[in-house]
């Protein structure tokens, strides 16, 4: 019942705001007693299905600029490929540390937004980032969808009404990827998975209809919120030795 409830919460966030949920999801299950290795298998399996149906849903209301979800989707996903093999290589204690450093540079990105220009880069550069983008998200488990926001902003420049849905639909692409490497590692627990995919199914149909009841600038200013919390809750886990 407590996976089930932790999967509502964080799919309908994730949905509504485009982070996917997985980086509320990993830490929390790793706050449950999962390892770090499990905790990223079933974030990525709950992370998927919510991505699957939110894109259905903001499909329907027209709010995906698919030609550029494609196009940065597939260039995630050796990225996330090599992320996800890469779990088994990689100490818990880096991926720990990796995870506070991506979330204190996303909320640098978006507190100083106002300062920072809409950045013209060319199509290797492109290339570059989203590699790198996959590669963390297969390896911390969360999708994908916390660097997308900023991705989609400032350098892709994505109307701010279509930002959440073409993020989700990115976090579709490369969750699909990382979840095979899951599941051909033998890395997912189907018990917990099931209870978790099923309140993923149902925050999705939640997010995407607050999505559209709310304004851009308080899902924006939701996303801020919710890094901000997830920094200072990681770091203090990170201090008590967790």
């Amino acid at each position: 019942m407590l996976y089930f409830i932790l999967s509502l919460v964080t799919s309908t966030l994730g949905s509504l705001i485009g982070i996917g949920g997985g980086v509320i999801l990993r830490p929390s299950l790793k706050l449950l007693g999962e390892s770090a290795k499990s905790a990223a298998a079933l974030s990525t399996f709950t992370v998927f299905i919510m991505a699957a149906f939110s894109t259905y849903k903001y499909n329907k209301n027209k709010k995906i600029d698919f030609r550029t979800g494609i196009k940065t989707g597939l260039f995630i996903v050796p990225g996330s490929y090599i992320g996800t093999f890469a779990i088994a290589y990689v100490p818990e204690s880096f991926i720990n540390f990796t995870y506070l450093f991506v979330l204190f540079v996303l909320i640098c990105l978006m507190f100083f937004k106002e300062k920072i220009h809409k950045i013209e880069v060319n199509y290797f550069f492109k290339l570059l980032i989203s590699l790198i983008i996959g590669f963390c998200a297969g390896i911390l488990g969360i999708g994908g969808g916390p660097f997308l926001i900023p991705l989609l902003m400032f350098v892709f420049q994505t109307e701010i009404k279509k930002i959440p849905g073409t993020s989700v639909f990115i976090v579709f692409i490369s969750s699909l990827f990382s979840l095979a490497q899951h599941i051909f590692d033998n890395n997912i627990d189907y018990i917990k998975a099931l209870p978790l995919a099923a309140a993923a199914i149902i925050g999705s149909v939640i997010g995407t209809k607050l999505n559209r009841k709310i304004s851009d600038k308080t899902v924006i200013n939701l996303y801020n919120i919710i890094m901000i919390m997830l920094f200072l809750g990681s770091l203090a886990a990170l201090a008590a030795g967790k």
